[in-house]
């Protein structure tokens, strides 16, 4: 068992879950979608994403910003602890909901907003 945190931008929740497994099937079942991504939030924790999830229907989808600066994430995400080797594994006990609670941001862009937030933009030092 793999214990992770399931953020639900859709109902405005995040949660405890457990997983059985951390099989790929297993994961896009979880998320609602068929491909992922996965980014890493520190040393032994990752978030994993909807791959498409910024290229779905803007109309239905759901948003959340992790952090006040962060790019806007569209769709589930799974926050999942990583072993030595890179794979799935619990998360470390000091990951809680209310950490990531405090980091979460729900919104629901307008499509102006969404667009200026996903271009990237480069600085001259």
């Amino acid at each position: 068992m793999t214990k992770a945190i399931l953020i639900d931008p859709f109902t405005e929740t995040i949660m405890d879950v457990t997983l059985v497994d951390t099989k790929l099937q297993t994961v896009y079942s979880l998320l609602g979608c068929n491909l992922i991504t996965i980014t890493n939030l520190q040393d032994g924790v990752d978030m994993v994403l909807d791959d498409e999830g910024l290229l779905k229907d803007k109309e239905s989808q759901a948003y959340f910003k992790f952090g006040l600066h962060s790019q806007p994430f569209a769709g589930k995400a799974l926050v999942i602890g990583t072993n030595d080797e890179g794979d799935f594994a619990s998360l470390p006990k000091e990951v809680s909901i209310d950490k990531i609670n405090n980091q979460v941001i729900f919104f629901k862009p307008s499509q102006e907003t969404l667009d200026e937030s996903t271009q990237m933009t480069f600085t001259a030092f």
